[in-house]
């Protein structure tokens, strides 16, 4: 066997393999418990990334356009009973044409709201897009490699890291909510010293992740309590210390 059949675990797990391939390195995994245990990490890793990746278009879009229509001036229809042949009082036009432009003002606002709320979403939709990208290439990368942590606060940590692509996913699920004005922070960890990785954002989803570019000299992904905005340098202990596989 091609000794190079090690580096497709990360094609096998993406299904980029050819079928002749796919089936020559289904045999070989039948007799390689190392990639056995890779294929595996990487499954796992790929599903939780991909959990990170999927972005649902934000359930507000509707009730805010709905609450802005109700507050929206509504006219109702205006019968003329005025004959035929009479000229409307020229104080009741004016009336009429102020009635008018209330509407096209109103009507104005929601279409505004909801454009600024599409424009939103289909910047989720690209960014998740992008993502979605970077974290199939890092799969497919020959030298793919996926470790785990328990976080000390609650939760987990995982990464996936590839020196060729100089590129990491790191991706937390079940962090522990904190007090206002407190937030977490990662930070590439190596001789070098400490550099930020960026802000790990908490909500409703089950899972976050972050993509790091640039790893340096970097060995450990730390993950600590920092005040809102974060800070130049890590200020308190690392609530996670997650290996980089090198």
């Amino acid at each position: 066997m091609d000794p190079e059949v090690h580096s497709l675990t990360g094609a096998y797990v993406c299904h980029a393999l050819e079928p002749a391939e796919r089936e020559a390195f289904e045999r070989h995994l039948a007799e390689c418990p190392t990639c056995v245990q890779e294929v595996a990490e990487l499954q796992e890793t790929a599903a939780l990334l991909a959990s990170a990746a999927a972005e649902t278009p934000p359930a507000r879009l509707k009730a805010a356009v709905d609450a802005r229509i109700a507050v929206t001036r509504q006219i109702p229809p205006i019968i003329d009973h005025t004959p035929a042949r009479q000229a409307a009082p020229r104080p009741r036009r004016r009336w009429f044409t102020g009635l008018g432009y209330g509407l096209a003002a109103g009507m104005a606002v929601v279409v505004a709201v909801l454009g600024v709320r599409l424009n939103d979403q289909q910047n989720q939709i690209d960014q998740a897009r992008e993502r979605s990208t970077t974290i199939s290439a890092l799969l497919a990368a020959p030298d793919a490699h996926s470790d785990s942590v328990t976080v000390s606060t609650g939760g987990s940590g995982r990464v996936l890291v590839s020196r060729s692509r100089d590129e990491a996913a790191i991706t937390v699920s079940g962090l522990s909510q904190l007090s206002p004005g407190k937030v977490y922070q990662l930070w590439m960890m190596g001789p070098s010293g400490a550099r930020s990785g960026g802000l790990v954002p908490i909500g409703s989803e089950a899972f976050d992740s972050v993509l790091a570019h640039g790893l340096g000299d970097a060995q450990t992904i730390g993950l600590t309590v920092e005040p809102t905005g974060g800070s130049a340098q890590p200020t308190t202990t690392p609530v996670m210390l997650l290996p980089m596989p090198a």
